[in-house]
């Protein structure tokens, strides 16, 4: 299920600003953290594999937790390593006109873990790149949230426009997607649509160059979000990932990730 899963994201990801639509079925390659991440079985209650368990990057045929997300066969890709960063391991990444992702397939239900915390670092931001913008579309980071529905409600337009992205990828594309954004000049809290479809909103969290080089950590009740963007509330969660992207803009920009979590919310 998890490829089928990085398939269609990839194409989603494909009209979503950080390329054209276009491509094919090999649009996606797939690479993965060691798949016997460290001191895993210490942590029963962990649902998002820690980047701060995992020990090194390598190709795999059969993934298990973080997989790579690659958007289009000629856009060079964010290249992801695990590193070192102040005594911790940490995820890297560094675009350099480049775009990709990693994704972890997950299947569950978000009120039962409503809660995301993550941290992240940036060494700057991707000057003259906007989130709401067509061409523009760039981010130093993003965490991406991916969820299941009932295509069949949606009207006519969205319909077409999956069937669409469907005879691109072979695959079908989830029913929506929650981004948290840092953009460059638009206020936090802003929700921004993507212009090919309203199955894609994005929520700026950090704007402009307040806190570039600080480590900043984030709490957001991902269920609240979800119904603030779409006006409903969010079907089963089938996948969490990271974005750091410079492709639109022609810009290199690096960006650190701490451990990603969900827990329930607190009694």
């Amino acid at each position: 299920m998890s490829r089928r899963l990085l398939l269609a994201l990839a194409v989603l990801a494909t009209t979503a600003g950080c390329a054209s639509l276009g491509g094919g079925d090999d649009a996606a390659e797939f690479a993965a953290f060691d798949p016997t991440p460290r001191d895993l079985r210490l942590m029963p209650d962990v649902v998002v594999t820690p980047f701060s368990a995992l020990d090194r990057m390598r190709a795999m045929r059969e993934t298990i937790g973080w997989q790579q997300w690659n958007m289009h066969p000629t856009k060079r890709p964010t290249r992801y390593r695990m590193v070192e960063f102040g005594g911790e391991r940490v995820l890297e990444a560094s675009a350099d006109t480049a775009v990709a992702g990693l994704l972890h397939a997950l299947d569950l239900d978000p009120n039962e873990r409503p809660i995301l915390e993550w941290r992240w670092r940036v060494d700057g931001t991707v000057p003259g790149a906007d989130v709401g913008e067509r061409g523009m579309d760039d981010a130093p980071a993003r965490i991406v949230l991916a969820f299941d529905g009932d295509k069949s409600s949606l009207p006519l337009r969205e319909q077409m426009f999956f069937e669409r992205v469907k005879l691109l990828a072979g695959h079908d594309m989830p029913y929506a997607m929650l981004m948290y954004v840092w953009d460059n000049g638009r206020q936090p809290e802003t929700v921004a649509r993507n212009f090919h479809t309203s199955r894609i909103q994005k929520i700026v969290v950090q704007s402009g160059p307040e806190g570039v080089k600080e480590w900043l950590s984030y709490r957001r009740d991902i269920v609240a979000d979800y119904e603030r963007a779409y006006g409903r509330k969010p079907g089963r969660l089938i996948a969490v990932g990271v974005l750091t992207d410079s492709d639109n803009m022609r810009e290199s920009v690096r960006a650190w990730y701490g451990d990603i979590r969900l827990t329930p919310r607190p009694r």
